[in-house]
């Protein structure tokens, strides 16, 4: 099959920016749905485009390399599970594609969206049932979105270990399923799924296993992935002041050491040392952790308070954000 025969038939009219979208994640009990837009060099074939469900996961990163280096353009658009309970699966995924349009660097021409339908309304849109085996821009959509998602997933998987978000994606296994009956859902399950409906955890539930100061810790790490930060340690113990901080995140040029303070009904929780008294030994022992090779990124550092009471949502005040070089 003639994966670039709807490029072509544009090609031909003069038309040189034709944006391929397709999402990823409509099905899972988890986690976002992320979708993408490729807009394809036509001077530039790559081999190995295809439905992204059809190539091995090796193959798949291999070619997610390749389309972000040799595209003219490449975006992706979330919506997180809070949007799809809130509007419904379906109009999430068009958000998601409407995010993935609106944040290329170069207005697309044309679109061709996988799918008989979509929500795209300012730009000539052609829709293609099963498109991302039938179109090469579609086919490099769905795996910029897949392998988006899917890392995304690997990073909740480190928040949240119990639930084995690194091998089923947040799709609803028996492994999952298991998981989530014995430990009820997190803060990414998608509540308009019964079986997640059906095993919320409420206060009671975290008091009685005292497991405020792990969901603290889930809370705030999972707000640093929404804003696309990729978590690279936790526990980080400083040697120096017998103390611990909680996360190391980084992004583009951008380093965050996070230290989290739990209060649980007026009380602090926290591991390690409860309250930060001395900043300047802190952010000593923290610039003898960065390497030469990362002098040349930004480094900060924040404390978190986030307090846990009956009948109130979860308050989180920042205590501290210090820029530390």
């Amino acid at each position: 099959m003639d994966l670039l025969k709807y490029e072509h038939r544009y090609w031909k009219k003069g038309i040189k920016y034709i944006g391929g979208v397709d999402e990823a994640g409509r099905g899972p009990l988890a986690g976002p749905v992320v979708a993408a837009c490729v807009i394809l060099d036509p001077n530039i074939i790559i081999e190995g485009i295809n439905d992204s469900k059809k190539i091995t996961p090796k193959k798949r990163y291999e070619i997610f390399q390749m389309i972000k280096e040799k595209a003219i353009d490449v975006s992706v658009g979330i919506a997180n599970e809070n949007e799809i309970d809130d509007i419904n699966i379906l109009q999430a995924t068009f958000l998601a594609m409407k995010r993935s349009v609106g944040n290329l660097s170069i207005s697309p021409e044309v679109l061709l969206i996988d799918g008989p339908y979509s929500d795209i309304k300012l730009i000539k849109v052609e829709n293609i049932v099963k498109g991302d085996s039938k179109s090469a821009s579609i086919g490099a959509a769905s795996i910029i979105a897949k392998v988006t998602r899917d890392n995304i997933m690997k990073q909740y998987d480190g928040i949240y270990p119990r639930y084995g978000f690194s091998k089923h994606k947040g799709y609803g296994t028996k492994y999952h399923i298991e998981q989530l009956i014995k430990h009820k859902a997190t803060p990414i399950h998608r509540k308009s799924f019964r079986i997640v409906k059906d095993n919320l955890p409420d206060y009671k539930y975290y008091e009685n296993n005292k497991n405020f100061n792990l969901l603290g810790l889930q809370i705030i790490a999972t707000k640093l992935i929404k804003r696309n930060y990729v978590l690279f340690d936790k526990k980080i113990l400083l040697d120096k002041i017998n103390d611990t901080i909680d996360f190391r995140f980084t992004k583009n040029n951008k380093i965050k050491f996070i230290k989290v303070i739990i209060n649980e009904n007026n009380q602090c929780i926290s591991f390690g040392k409860n309250i930060i008294k001395d900043m300047d030994s802190y952010i000593l022992n923290i610039k003898n952790i960065i390497s030469e090779k990362d002098l040349n990124k930004e480094v900060s550092f924040d404390v978190i308070l986030i307090e846990f009471k009956p009948k109130n949502k979860p308050q989180i005040t920042i205590l501290n954000n210090e820029k530390i070089y």
